[in-house]
């Protein structure tokens, strides 16, 4: 069965590969009528922009994917081509590593044929493009795209760099993509993301996020994009309705493998056909899979008749004919189930390869093939007649790979998610402090510790909406808007979301480990139960699990990342923003003096963890010089003002430099490092006749005003991506709605200063 359909799916690789050429250079199979100009002309996908190029690319496609299922009568059939983003490998891979761990005796005793060679031939085949020192990249939609792990695990597989449409810019004919060492050039370009979001150029009137004159990267022979823009015009089932008539005029062969039955509905017959026989066709659009399938019947929002008059060209109907059972197990019992698997094929130096196996999944009667996900890993069984050869690994690959130790080619946007997780991460742990040590006071804190006025005091450090009057109601209103409302800056709800997506978009550059502590942490359902302080004993023992996990992820943070260019962006953010907090807190709880200081400055001692290390210092009350001195001077306290700006003045002196002379971002936090070195806190803690400490406020609000200058001019220098599009800017300012950051929850800056966050 296996070698059948390998033959059958390397001919219809080739005859893509075969069609797009032709219909992108000569153009015979429209002349003569194989193919209607209407299919081609009328496809969203098609790159008019690319036809008739000289030199001609070399391919069109390098990759290819194919969802094939077994008829009910044992024919096989082609249900879907997929040719414009074909990086599913991720999870053939992800699903084959489980599965041979998990059934280690039955994979290894039965010889499953192995993934490693095929994809050590495509590994070959690159290499063989690009050279060792060529860069090869794998581009994706982000963490929004369905296909986002998959990618990422593919790109980590290939060893390729994992980058998104707006990290690209084309210089001189070549592409290149933002490193911390200054643009890298591209040379060859995995597609993960559709050829509309790469080349604002390519579609006219829709924006993209991509680099205009991408493909004229690729005609210039700089950048090899797999597969190449413009291939969709025939992907999904625009290849179907004629595919045999394709194979007999550009292979001279049969085509070994039928599609599905699909009718093009440009075609008057064929919408005459549809008419007659409502009960058996369903409509779709030919060239691209979409969750809403049309239906041939009228319905309330769509006039079929109208829409196919109007634009038939753009539409198929398919018919899905009874496909094989397998066993599934569904509602506690065995149920028979339709099925198909997807199988991929890329391009070696020897031809196409398929890979030998599948990911299956299963198929509801009537419906096209479903998104690709985590399915049933396909083995493919040795042919006992072929002599069995060592399989090879990756490690037979990569063995004469040059060995590095440099960080400089991070991307750009890479460091920019990494500077915003640390400053999340901290953000998450500053309003977590604030909450436990307010429900602390109000659980079991003397009379005076949970009077409202306390208890509002401390809830307003992290809150925008201050309570007016401080009432126990007040305090339950705020306390509920720290944790729940997405609307809330520093609450959790909007915190969380963005601490997710830094983690998702830099999960290449930290630690399996450190990504598990932050998973555990967002996905924690006890978020979204009623907050209410009848229940704050349980939202208590949830803020201890929250500030336990995210120690874990400062520790597993310090203990399993290497001192690259990765983790320093990473401290970096930290510090920033636990020395931002720091200030804030400094200012709110000692900037002035009052009857009930003592209650303020033990609240801050325990914000600050620091309350232990007061007492076996001091073994007295608490005054307000000794708790300045150990929580804003003591350069040898982790949670000290002045412990965050040394720190990230040494990460600062470790950035890439273009000139001898500090760069100025270093030289604020040196400038702002020096002024604490000289300050003593007595003269901090001095209060005038208002109760103010003005030296306080001067220092905090410098502080915060320095901080925040330093983020901007690291933003300007490191984080800024490539030039966006004159063309593409003018579009996004027809938009009605503005486009929302990445990061929800870093766009605020405490101290007025403007971020690029």
């Amino acid at each position: 069965d296996w070698k059948a359909l390998e033959r059958g799916l390397v001919q219809r690789a080739e005859l893509a590969e075969r069609a797009l050429a032709d219909l992108y250079g000569e153009g015979r199979v429209l002349r003569t009528g194989v193919v209607p100009p209407g299919l081609i002309f009328a496809a969203k996908g098609f790159a008019a922009h690319t036809v008739g190029w000289e030199p001609p690319l070399r391919h069109w496609l390098s990759i290819y994917e194919a969802d094939i299922a077994r008829a009910a009568d044992g024919r096989w059939v082609v249900l879907a081509d997929r040719m414009d983003t074909p990086l599913g490998d991720g999870w053939l891979i992800a699903n084959r590593i489980a599965t041979s761990e998990a059934l280690a005796n039955p994979f290894v005793g039965l010889g499953v044929r192995r993934l490693a060679t095929h994809y050590a031939a495509f590994q070959s085949y690159l290499d063989g493009l690009m050279g060792w020192e060529g860069r090869l990249a794998l581009v994706t939609g982000g963490e929004a795209d369905p296909r986002f792990f998959s990618h990422a695990y593919f790109a980590r597989y290939l060893n390729a760099a994992l980058i998104e449409p707006a990290d690209i810019t084309v210089r001189d004919g070549a592409a290149f993509v933002k490193t911390l060492a200054g643009l890298k050039k591209l040379d060859i370009l995995l597609r993960g993301a559709p050829d509309y979001a790469l080349d604002a150029l390519h579609r006219p009137g829709e924006s993209a996020r991509g680099a205009p004159a991408l493909s004229m990267a690729a005609r210039s022979g700089q950048l090899i994009a797999a597969n190449a823009i413009g291939s969709s015009v025939l992907g999904y089932r625009g290849l179907a309705p004629f595919a045999h008539r394709l194979a007999e005029t550009l292979l001279g062969e049969d085509l070994l493998i039928n599609d599905a039955p699909c009718l093009w509905l440009g075609d008057p017959k064929a919408r005459e056909q549809v008419r007659a026989e409502p009960g058996l066709w369903r409509v779709e659009p030919i060239n691209q899979r979409t969750r809403a399938t049309v239906s041939p019947n009228w319905t309330e929002d769509v006039d079929i008749e109208a829409l196919l008059d109007l634009e038939g060209e753009r539409y198929c109907a398919v018919a899905t004919p009874p496909l094989a059972h397998t066993p599934c197990w569904e509602a506690g019992r065995m149920v028979p189930s339709e099925w198909m698997m997807r199988v991929f094929a890329c391009r070696t130096r020897d031809g196409w390869s398929l890979a030998p196996g599948g990911v299956a999944s299963r198929v509801q009667p009537g419906h096209p093939p479903p998104d690709l996900g985590f399915g049933k890993d396909v083995w493919v069984l040795p042919d006992p007649a072929i002599r069995a050869s060592a399989p090879i690994t990756l490690r037979d690959v990569f063995s004469d790979s040059h060995l590095r130790r440099t960080g400089r080619d991070l991307l750009s946007r890479v460091a920019d998610e990494l500077f915003w997780l640390g400053r999340n991460v901290e953000r998450a742990e500053a309003t977590l402090r604030v909450l436990g040590i307010a429900l602390q006071y109000y659980l079991s804190g003397n009379r005076a510790d949970a009077a409202p006025d306390v208890l509002c005091e401390l809830i307003a450090i992290q809150t925008q909406t201050v309570p007016g009057t401080p009432t126990r109601d007040a305090f339950q209103t705020a306390l509920r808007g720290l944790v729940q409302n997405p609307g809330e800056p520093a609450g959790m709800a909007m915190i969380l979301p963005a601490l997710r997506s830094n983690a998702i978009r830099a999960r290449s550059a930290v630690s399996e480990e450190s990504w598990r502590y932050i998973d555990r942490l967002c996905s924690d359902p006890r978020w979204h139960e009623d907050v209410s302080l009848a229940r704050s004993s349980g939202l208590l023992r949830l803020i201890t699990d929250g500030l336990g996990t995210l120690a874990a992820f400062a520790g597993s943070a310090q203990e399993n990342l290497t001192r690259n260019y990765a983790w320093r962006f990473l401290e970096i953010g930290r510090r920033i923003e636990r020395g931002m907090a720091t200030a804030k807190v400094a200012e709110r709880l000692a900037g002035r003096a009052r009857e009930t200081e003592e209650i303020y400055l033990r609240a801050w001692l325990k914000l600050s963890d620091s309350a232990a290390a007061y007492r076996s210092r001091y073994m007295m009350s608490t005054v307000a010089p000794a708790v300045i001195d150990l929580l804003v001077l003591d350069e040898t306290n982790p949670r000290a003002l002045v412990f965050q700006i040394e720190r990230l003045e040494d990460v600062l002196s470790q950035l890439p430099a273009d000139t001898p002379y500090r760069r100025p971002e270093h030289k604020k936090a040196l400038a702002l490092l020096t002024e604490y070195r000289l300050a003593d806190a007595e003269t901090l803690a001095a209060p005038e006749n208002d109760g103010s400490r003005p030296g306080l406020h001067r220092l905090t609000r410098r502080t915060r005003g320095d901080l925040g200058q330093v983020s901007t001019l690291l933003s300007r220098a490191f984080f800024a991506h490539s030039d966006v599009a004159e063309a593409v800017i003018s579009q996004a300012k027809q938009d009605e709605t503005p486009p929302q950051s990445a990061k929800p929850a870093g766009g605020r800056n405490d101290a007025g200063e403007g971020e690029a966050g």
